[in-house]
Formats: C-alpha cells, sequence, structure tokens
C-alpha cells in the first residue's frame, strides 16, 4: 500500500487538548466518506484538531470550524 506522512499543523496558543484525537478522527473519515484521498483526509483532521485545541473544552462554534 501507499505510505505518506502528514506533518501537524503549527498552533501558537494552545488551550484545552480533549478531543483533540476524535476531532481528528472525525475529520478524517468526514473526508474519506466525501471521497478525499487518505493524505488529504490526514489533512482534513490535522485542520480541524488545530482549532479544537485553541478553544476551551473542545467546544468550538460552526463558524470557525474548517472545511475539510
Amino acid at each position: 500500500g501507499e505510505r505518506f506522512e502528514v506533518a501537524p499543523l503549527k498552533v501558537e496558543h494552545v488551550v484545552d487538548t480533549t478531543a483533540a484525537g476524535d476531532s481528528f478522527s472525525a475529520a478524517y473519515l468526514a473526508a474519506r466518506l466525501m471521497g478525499e484521498r487518505p493524505q488529504q483526509a490526514a489533512e482534513a483532521g490535522h485542520r480541524l484538531a488545530a482549532v479544537v485545541i485553541q478553544h476551551p473544552g473542545a467546544l468550538i462554534a460552526k463558524s470557525v470550524m474548517p472545511v475539510c
């Protein structure tokens, strides 16, 4: 199978890492279900996790949710 690496995004101000992994998984799976390749799906996971960890309690507004 194909192998690839996706570097995590640099986040300047981490507030709370609660649900970072769950957020990554949710975005990854959503992207795959929308037909994205694994590498693009992993990038989507990193984008969402990077946003989530900048907010307390793993709650973010829909307006700041990245688009897969």
